[in-house]
Parts: structure tokens; sequence; C-alpha cells
């Protein structure tokens, strides 16, 4: 597999990666290349440097006067044992010891081989005579090579570092973006306002501008699809209140069993159809976005109420019907919405819990991970439960989950319920029970006054 391919897929990716790739191609050669023109201007300005030493040596040896010995010995104060520079007179008996230097050489910059080593030998003229400075080139490479990497390691480790500051600064300058994706992320499906552009780099602007345009586009569709619906439902109630009465009216003529039995099946429908079109109006209703009349409640006495209006369909079935918890504390909310929510809610346990069962009604306040005082309102049935699989999915409008025991409703109940929690800055859950059923939560944030609304313990009946 190509490297080289596979690097390129991975960069492709996202946007921080392929800048980061690049920005490291581009570091790592300039880096090197750098450091490498670094390292043979440092090596040719330490060669330079040496042969000035040279020199100079030359001149300050001069300057000393007449030199009593052809070579000044190497154990002498002459020596730098570090450099080994040797002074020797050209125009004297060489000595022992020295580099026999050939007599001839001109004045001036040489390398001589002498001795199995090569040197190298600045010449000059003097008072003196002509002095011979020489100096081993093995010597004098170590010294260049040395003084060379000198310049070239901190090079070399400014590259990985400038790999991580690239990085960094890729990262800062992406972070609105980062942001603003956060920001999205956290939005509810319904929320279409026009995102921020002030706070983003100049070249996404237009990308946002675009998606502010298409999110207006959306809002207009939404908005024209909840009038039709609204205008619908509307239309609806007046023709499907006059069949129904027509329907009653000829209920009370005399008619053979057989017709009066398809009429009975005719009312039904006429009933199913007026509440289908009454949950219509609702979710119409709870799509709006109106603004709510947010006041101070109790949500046990709302509950209270709910219990009441359907007590009588739960004695009709024998379902015991109750409060088994009652600690909630007041919340902000509209009463009107938030009776609409737990009606559907305790209609739906009914609906579904078979006769002679139980369903169980529960308020209570607790602190979540993030330390958010909530006040939970939790509905509990014995009914057959929603396969998990399909928890999520049965908040979508008219999704009657077919294959769940006893599905009746028209599948707008829970669409109205999610609907109505997001209007009021709470959340809605749904969990099957270990021992049977499905309990449906509705969580909102508390009004903490300091001592719970306190009920009775079982107002069970």
């Amino acid at each position: 597999m190509n490297p080289f391919r596979s690097m390129r897929g991975w960069a492709a990716e996202s946007l921080l990666r392929r800048l980061w790739l690049w920005m490291t191609v581009i570091v790592t050669v300039v880096g090197l290349s750098t450091a490498l023109i670094s390292y043979v201007i440092g090596y040719q300005e330490a060669k330079e440097m040496q042969d000035v030493q040279l020199r100079q040596i030359a001149g300050l040896v001069h300057r000393w006067g007449d030199l009593r010995q052809s070579v000044l010995e190497p154990h002498g104060a002459d020596v730098d044992e570090d450099t080994r520079v040797i002074v020797e007179r050209l125009d004297a008996s060489a000595a022992a010891d020295g580099l026999r230097l050939p007599r001839a050489l001109a004045n001036g910059m040489h390398l001589v081989e002498s001795g199995g080593h090569s040197w190298r030998v600045f010449v000059q003229s003097g008072r003196g005579g002509r002095i011979a400075v020489a100096q081993g080139t093995d010597v004098r490479a170590d010294a260049a090579i040395n003084s060379a990497q000198r310049t070239l390691f901190p090079l070399l480790a400014l590259i990985p570092l400038l790999l991580l500051l690239s990085v960094w600064v890729v990262r800062r300058a992406l972070q609105p973006v980062r942001m603003l994706a956060d920001q999205l992320d956290e939005r509810d499906e319904r929320r279409l306002d026009p995102l921020p552009v002030h706070a983003v780099p100049q070249e996404i602007r237009p990308f946002l501008a675009s998606i502010n345009r298409l999110l207006d586009r959306l809002a207009v569709l939404l908005e024209r699809e909840r009038r039709f619906v609204a205008d619908a439902a509307h239309e609806l109630r007046t023709p499907i209140a006059a069949l129904s009465l027509q329907a009653e009216n000829l209920a009370h003529a005399d008619l053979p069993v057989e017709t009066r039995a398809r009429l009975r099946s005719m009312q039904h429908g006429l009933a199913r159809t007026r509440g289908v079109v009454e949950q219509l109006l609702s979710l119409a209703r709870a799509q709006s976005g109106r603004r709510l009349a947010l006041q101070r409640i109790d949500p046990t006495q709302v509950l209270h109420q709910v219990i009441e209006d359907l007590m009588p369909v739960a004695e009709l079935r024998r379902i015991d019907l109750g409060m088994e918890r009652d600690e909630g504390v007041p919340i902000l909310a509209d009463s009107t919405q938030l009776y609409t929510l737990l009606r559907n809610g305790l209609d739906n346990a009914l609906r579904y819990t078979p006769d002679g069962g139980r369903v169980d009604l529960a308020v209570f306040t607790e602190a979540g991970d993030d330390r958010i005082l909530r006040v939970h309102i939790d509905i509990a049935d014995t009914g057959p439960g929603i396969p998990p699989q399909d928890l999520q999915r049965a908040f979508e409008p008219f999704e009657r989950l077919e294959h769940v025991p006893g599905s009746l409703g028209s599948g707008l109940g829970l669409a109205i319920m999610r609907s109505i929690a997001h209007n009021l800055g709470g959340r809605l859950e749904l969990e099957n029970r270990p021992t049977g059923g499905l309990c449906m939560r509705y969580s909102q944030p508390a009004m903490w006054t300091g001592e719970p609304v306190t009920g009775p313990a079982d107002a069970r009946k």
C-alpha cells in the first residue's frame, strides 16, 4: 500500500489535518534546507576563520623579533594542544622534529603533505626571515565541523517545535468554526434562526451566508406546512361535526339490526377522525412557536387535575391509577401546555394498559450530573411497552408502531408531547420498565424555594 496515498487520504478527511500536513511538509523542507545551508556556510566560515588565525599568528611571531630556534618546540608554550599550531623558519636548518617544509614555498596559503599528514601552511616574510605557520587539516576539519554543528543542531531542534506550534496555530484559527459546530449540535431541529457570521473568519462567511439562506427557505417551508395542517384541521372540524350530528340523529330512528350495526361502526370512525383532527390542531399549536404565558405553577396540582379528568376511564377498565410519590417543587411553565402534555401521556398509558392493570404516577425533585435541580414527572404503566429500537421513532408524527399490541392511537400524541416539552424547556424520555410496561418521564428545571411542595404520600384511588 502506498504510504503517500494513505497519508493524502487521511488528510483529505479533515481540514485541520490537511493544513497540518502541508505545514509539516513546508516546515520540514524549509527547515532542513536552511539547516543544510547554515551548516555549509558555518563550515566555510570556520575554515576562513582558521586561515585568519594562521595569518594573525604569523604577524605576532614577526613582532617578536629573531627566533633562537628553527622550530618552536612542541612542548613549549608555542603549541596549542587543541589547535596544534606549529611555527617554523623556512630559511634556517630544519629541526629534527620540524615539518621539513619545502624551502621554495611562496608567501601565502598552501596545502602541504608532510610526515604522512596534510597541513594547512601560511608563509610570510618579515624582518626575522620567512615564517611558516602550519596546522593539521584533520584538526582544522574537526574544529570546523564542531563549529558548523553548533549552528545546525538548534535549527534541527526548531523543526519539531515549529510543527507543534503549527498545530496550535491551526487549531486556534479553526476554533471559531468548532464553536459554531458545537452551537449547531446543541440546536433543536426546529430552531432555524440564522447563524452568527461576525465571529468567524472572513473566508467562511460566504458559506455561512449560504447556510442562512437555506435555513430561511426551510423556515418558510415548515411554516407553510404548519399552516396547512392547522387550516386543514379547522376545515375538517365543521363537516365532521355535522356528520356526527346526523349520525346521532339517525341513531334515534327505527333501523334494522344490520343497519344499526353499520351506523355504530360509522360513529366510531367519526369519533376517531374527530380525535385525529383535534390532535392535529394541538400539534399545530404546539409547533406554532407562539409566546407562552409562563408562570410559577405546582406540577402536582396540574397532574391531579389530569387524574380527575381521566379517572372515569381508569375506573371503567378497572385500572389501578394513583400517585406513588409526591415530592415536587414549583416550576416555570404554561399551565395549559403542561396539562396537555400530561393528559396525552396519561391517556396513552391508560390506552395501552390492559384491563385490570396498573398506572403509577410520581412527582419528585433531584439534581442531575450537571448539578441542576429538576422536577421529574413519571407515568409508568403495565402495558406491552415499546421495542428498544423504536423508542426514538415513537416520537415521530403518525408513527403508530403497528407491531405493538394494542396500537390504537393516531400516532400524534408523543409528537405533540415532545413539541410541548421543547416549548417549556423540558425533556421527554421513554424507557421500558424491567418488570414490564413503559415509563414516560418529563423533566424540567425547578424553581427552588427552599421547601418542597408536599402532598399525600399515596393518593391512589
